[in-house]
């Protein structure tokens, strides 16, 4: 029974870890998803509505990462990383209050470890974004 109740313990905390993994991933979910609502609505077939969702995914990523990482001017590096850690944080917060929920918890509580997760979601994804040894200062003025 304790060796159960420690594999529970250790399988929950790894499942809350990779929820809030995922979570930084939220963008490009959302527009691979809409993207594919979009081509079901139109009356495409299966395989054009999964490979354009996909597709449109990988693109917001990749365009994503490849702007918070080069030279482009600090305000659009920090729009697009903003950006991307908006969306984490959202989906950090609709997770924290889903746990809460399970947890049974009041509602000050729960609004509580929302916004904890929130915030913890949405600095994980900044980090993963932005290196802190990188960091991300403006670029050198060319006159």
């Amino acid at each position: 029974m304790t060796l159960m109740l420690i594999l529970g313990g250790v399988a929950l905390s790894y499942c809350v870890l990779l929820l809030f993994r995922c979570a930084k991933y939220a963008l490009p979910l959302f527009a691979g998803l809409y993207l594919a609502f979009y081509l079901r609505d139109l009356g495409h077939g299966w395989i054009i509505i999964a490979a354009g969702g996909l597709l449109a995914g990988l693109a917001v990523h990749a365009c994503g990462r490849h702007i918070a990482g080069s030279s482009a001017p600090f305000a659009v590096r920090f729009c697009v990383i903003l950006l991307f850690a908006g969306t984490a944080a959202a989906a950090g917060f609709q997770a924290g209050c889903a746990l809460a929920e399970l947890a049974d918890l009041d509602p000050w509580a729960d609004r509580g470890t929302s916004i904890l997760a929130a915030i913890l979601t949405g600095l994980a994804s900044w980090i993963d974004l932005v290196p802190p040894e990188k960091g991300i200062a403006r670029t050198e003025q060319q006159t």
